[in-house]
Order: structure tokens, then sequence, then C-alpha cells
């Protein structure tokens, strides 16, 4: 996608909340079914939902995923950028200890150890590129989750 056809995106008008439908429908195409993916295995976490929200630059219009069992604090966001759509998962010391480092494949291990840290949290992100990989990082999520809610157990397994 050129940077004119970002300009001119859902995701980049700060003025006009989209949908998340829309937003999904600007990926790149062979992106789509990843995002929709992962979109839909955090959702299926009882009492998740997710809420658009603008998150400033550089992140836009985002899918922000909530849960009931941590009231005011999304558990991980989905940044639907059109050439490369990421997860990002905010990341607590607790969960981090909670992750199966060894069995972690490196990009999703050096992810997380490069993350930013702001106030204790490392703020660990994605690109998006496929179902498989959707998959695992939906695992590393959920672990997350479970770390931030001990009420979230199960819930969200």
């Amino acid at each position: 996608m050129s940077s004119g056809t970002v300009a001119r995106s859902a995701w980049n008008d700060r003025f006009r909340k989209p949908s998340a439908e829309l937003l999904i429908s600007e990926i790149t195409k062979s992106l789509q079914p990843a995002v929709e993916s992962l979109r839909g295995q955090l959702l299926d976490a009882d009492t998740a939902s997710e809420e658009i929200c603008w998150q400033g630059v550089p992140w836009r219009w985002s899918i922000v995923l909530r849960h009931d069992a941590i009231p005011g604090r999304a558990w991980a966001y989905i940044v639907p950028q059109p050439s490369q759509p990421l997860l990002v998962v905010p990341l607590t010391a607790e969960g981090i200890a909670a992750l199966p480092m060894r069995k972690l494949l490196k990009p999703v291990r050096d992810a997380i150890t490069h993350a930013k840290q702001v106030d204790g949290i490392r703020w660990a992100q994605w690109e998006i590129q496929s179902k498989t990989q959707a998959e695992t990082l939906v695992k590393l999520a959920r672990i997350q989750l479970e770390t931030l809610s001990p009420a979230a157990v199960g819930a969200a397994g």
C-alpha cells in the first residue's frame, strides 16, 4: 500500500471512528485471515470484549481488548496498520515469569526481551504474519491475562 493510500485509510483518519471490520478490510489481503483469526481467538475468552480506540501516533485506531476480570486495563492490542498489522501485549514481570520462555520461538522471545519497558510493563509487539503465528501469540496473551487476574483462569483457556 502506498503512503498516499495509508494517509487516506480509515486507520489513519483520527476524526472518523471506524469499525473493526473496516480496519481489517484495509490490511494487506494476504494478512487479513491471520488478523481475523487472531481477533476471533482473543475474543473467545469469556467476558472478553473489544473497543476501537484512537491510540495516537504510531498506533492510530487500534482494537483494544479488555476483560471483565481486569477492569480499566487492556490486556492486548491489535494495531491494524494496513501493510504491517501488529499484536501488542503489555507484559508484567509476573506474566513474563509465567511464560515457557525456552519453548517459545526465538522471534517471540526476542520481542519480549527487547520490548520497551514503561512503568514496569514490557510492551511486546509482533507483526502478524500467519494463522499459525497468531495461535502462538494468543496462547501467550492468555497466559498474560491469567497472571493479571486469577479469576480469568479457565475463562481464557
